[in-house]
């Protein structure tokens, strides 16, 4: 039995009249094929057609999601400099985490409202969510002598990203599993003692390892897995002392590395180009890095079954989610965790049937909620926690609540609201910041279609409890060799014009990077982990043709390797039992 057999009734009269067929992209003007596929998914989720293709709808849903930046803001209630991933131009209040988990919501009547039909539901969601307070750094639980965003069984970290069970991080975006002494990682699995490597699994003493499993102490590598003492190397597997893909002895390998220097900026930088070109004209790279999986398409997928999408690790039946775990049933999903039946939705951990919200954690059966736990049947509310049946934040008696549903979601689809995510806008660090700006950036005329803010990074400085017009040192002036680095430099700023962005170096960072050998840093901490992401394969899928066997295949686009050469998936398997 429905609850909601009006809203029900007027969803199922457009569905029925559905065909597939070419659409029209209302903000790019980009053509897609709407699938019966697709259909099904609208009428499993009781939602009308989108009128955004589903690349829009990804990168739009990505743009609500953290990404690695992190501004000065200033706390709602004191007014005291605080640390949180939400820009200061963005009208949402902030106060600790702390505050954040003890606040409830739900009993304090200036965060609750009366729903009005007459208006637009997301403008009322939006005039809820600039009163609510949110965490500054979405920290969950043993979080020590640890500075980030997105955290937990975090000890000793230094500006990481959703990274969780890690020691002794510095400059991270998801980097998981009891990883320890990772500088400079993105997508970095259970590793030690790594730095600059991006989509690795159970390496140690790496630098500069790309897409590779199992090696150790290795450097500038590429698609390795299982080798031991390598440097400048692609397509290895079961290999030592190969260096720029030729094979020496123990002895000769030991004794070239005696001339490398890594701990040199200039020296690093020289292998890095060298090591970018053979990636670049050298190298084969397979349509895609998924493995064991069955009828997918994406990149960065394993032990998965019937999904697309971007980096999935046991996922069933999704179509298209970016970063997706242990979950099954989703369509239009960015982030998600132990979760089922979500649709059109931005971080969803351990929940089910959500749809249209922005965090929905440890939740069921809501929509349009923003930044919420523990809640079930839930409309449009906003930070709430431990409740059921409320609409925008105000408690209603199940009768009351399914009642008022059924007419708040007839009106919205008569106005042609209801299956519209949140306004770009309501993107609490800003849309030109999010997940979306790394893998899949909106262009500058797409931004303002959206009502996305073009929010300056510097602004991030101005509640900076230090002066952040102070003149900045100049960075060539830095010694080549991070041995050579004084403590006359521990504090001082520097600009990185491309940026727009100041940065500096602190004492413990200092005394790191000299312990491990590890360059001085020569531009902004995002812009590195972005050219880190950049280096491997994206979300965007295009055709191509397997430079071997010539058959058509779907693969990932490069930005920074247009023009590599691709195998299909057999012709790889066999180049590599070849080699």
């Amino acid at each position: 039995m429905s609850n909601t057999p009006n809203y029900d009734a007027k969803v199922k009269a457009i569905l029925d009249g559905l065909v597939p067929g070419e659409r029209v992209d209302r903000l790019t003007g980009e053509k897609w094929m709407m699938t019966e596929e697709e259909i099904g998914w609208y009428k499993k989720f009781g939602a009308p057609p989108s009128m955004y293709s589903p690349l829009t709808r990804m990168k739009w849903l990505s743009a609500f999601r953290t990404s690695f930046e992190i501004f000065w803001n200033k706390h709602a209630f004191t007014g005291e400099p605080i640390l949180s991933y939400v820009h200061p131009d963005i009208q949402i209040p902030i106060v600790s985490d702390q505050e954040w988990h003890d606040l409830d919501v739900g009993a304090t009547p200036e965060y609750q409202r009366e729903i009005d039909l007459a208006r637009p539901v997301l403008e009322q969601c939006r005039d809820l969510v600039h009163v609510v307070p949110m965490g500054a750094r979405r920290e969950w639980k043993n979080i020590v002598n640890t500075i980030g965003v997105g955290m937990w069984d975090v000890e000793d970290c230094y500006i990481v990203f959703s990274t969780v069970r890690a020691k002794r991080a510095m400059y991270t975006y998801y980097c998981l599993e009891n990883c320890e002494d990772i500088v400079q990682g993105t997508f970095v699995m259970t590793s030690q003692n790594c730095f600059g490597c991006t989509r690795i699994d159970r390496c140690h003493s790496c630098n500069f390892a790309l897409e590779s499993r199992d090696c150790i102490n290795c450097s500038f590598i590429f698609d390795c897995r299982n080798c031991e003492d390598c440097f400048g190397a692609t397509n290895l597997r079961n290999k030592k002392y190969v260096l720029f893909n030729e094979q020496l002895t123990k002895e000769e390998y030991q004794k070239r590395m005696t001339e490398v220097d890594l701990s040199s900026t200039r020296e690093f930088e020289t292998w890095k180009q060298e090591f970018s070109r053979l990636v670049s004209e050298k190298t084969i790279w397979p349509e895609n890095f998924s493995v064991s999986v069955q009828d997918c398409i994406g990149e960065g997928m394993m032990d998965s079954l019937n999904a697309s999408g971007f980096l999935m690790d046991k996922a069933k039946d999704i179509k298209d989610g970016w970063i997706i775990f242990d979950s099954e049933h989703l369509e239009s999903v960015v982030i998600s965790y132990n979760s089922q039946d979500c649709y059109n939705t931005a971080v969803a951990l351990s929940a089910h049937n959500i749809k249209f919200s922005f965090i929905a954690d440890h939740s069921s059966d809501v929509e349009y909620c923003f930044n919420c736990r523990n809640v079930e049947h839930c409309f449009g509310c906003v930070g709430l926690n431990r409740k059921s049946y409320c609409i925008f934040n105000k408690q209603y008696t199940q009768e009351e609540y399914w009642s008022k549903l059924d007419e708040v979601k007839c009106a919205m689809l008569d106005r042609g609201e209801y299956g519209k995510f949140f306004p770009a806008a309501l993107s609490a660090l800003g849309v030109k910041y999010g997940f979306n700006y790394v893998v899949a950036p909106f262009s500058a005329d797409e931004l303002i279609k959206i009502g996305g803010r073009d929010d300056d990074p510097i602004a991030g400085m101005r509640f900076a409890p230090y002066d952040v017009n102070a003149p900045t040192s100049n960075i060539d002036d830095v010694p080549d060799r991070i041995a050579d680095v004084g403590d006359e430099w521990i504090g001082k700023q520097f600009f990185d014009a491309e940026a727009n962005r100041r940065f500096s170096v602190n004492a413990a960072e200092l005394a790191y990077r000299k312990e491990h050998g590890y360059p001085f840093p020569r531009c902004h901490y995002t812009a590195r982990l972005k050219d880190l992401v950049a280096s491997c394969n994206g979300p965007l899928q295009e055709k191509a043709a397997c430079a071997k066997c010539q058959k058509e295949i779907m693969t990932s686009q490069s930005t920074v390797y247009p023009k590599r050469m691709i195998y299909c998936k057999p012709c790889y398997y066999q180049y590599l039992e070849a080699k």
